[in-house]
């Protein structure tokens, strides 16, 4: 019985000496490696944001409007779409006056259109690229919702939901894709609403 315990205790003592040489070094090694790979990722988007062209359609409330105020501050050169462009001037005013430790200097760009109408969707495509040269990120937030019963809504109505959060982000993505494919870089960014997949009373279109 003496040996036996010996022998638990020489194999415990070398499984110990194993996990306190071996295991636990690697550990924090990996541990030390991939937090040195997340720095240095960081580190890489950070230097590739301050530069870069970044499109935002419905960046005049909500999460347009916050992903502007975040790309601004990173450096970016914001593109600021939307329909309505006394909302649109306001807010470079507002992105312009808050003070950036970065000093970004990059007044942001506006371009008016509506995503519902295909033709205006391509012209300014059109501008932003005559204008900036080429697109880094897209970020494709705009859309419409609609409150009402699916007896009472027309068909009209159920048209413009899908005209300009599906067809018209479309539009504008084949517009500018073929510019980020020429120069192999870019990132189109799409964003939804959770209402499309769960089903909510009266927001049937």
């Amino acid at each position: 019985l003496s040996s036996c315990g010996c022998r638990k205790t020489v194999q415990k003592g070398r499984l110990m000496d194993f996990t306190s040489t071996v295991i636990i070094p690697l550990l924090f090694g990996s541990l030390g490696i991939f937090a040195l790979f997340r720095l240095l990722q960081w580190m890489r988007m950070r230097a590739y944001l301050q530069e870069a062209v970044v499109v935002i359609t419905g960046a005049t409330s909500g999460l347009g409007k916050e992903c502007a105020k975040a790309f601004h501050a990173a450096g970016s050169k914001v593109v600021l779409c939307g329909r309505d462009s006394e909302k649109l001037k306001k807010l470079v005013q507002e992105l312009c006056a808050v003070k950036n430790h970065r000093k970004n200097t990059q007044e942001p760009h506006t371009v008016v259109f509506d995503l519902s109408d295909t033709k205006t969707v391509v012209n300014a495509a059109e501008e932003i690229l005559k204008a900036l040269g080429h697109v880094d990120i897209l970020i494709n937030n705009a859309g419409i919702s609609f409150r009402g019963t699916i007896v009472d809504t027309g068909l009209d109505v159920d048209k413009k939901v899908m005209e300009t959060n599906y067809f018209g982000p479309i539009a504008l993505t084949k517009a500018l894709l073929p510019s980020m494919i020429k120069r192999r870089q870019g990132h189109i960014v799409a964003i939804s609403s959770v209402q499309g997949k769960i089903s909510i009373p009266f927001r049937s279109a």
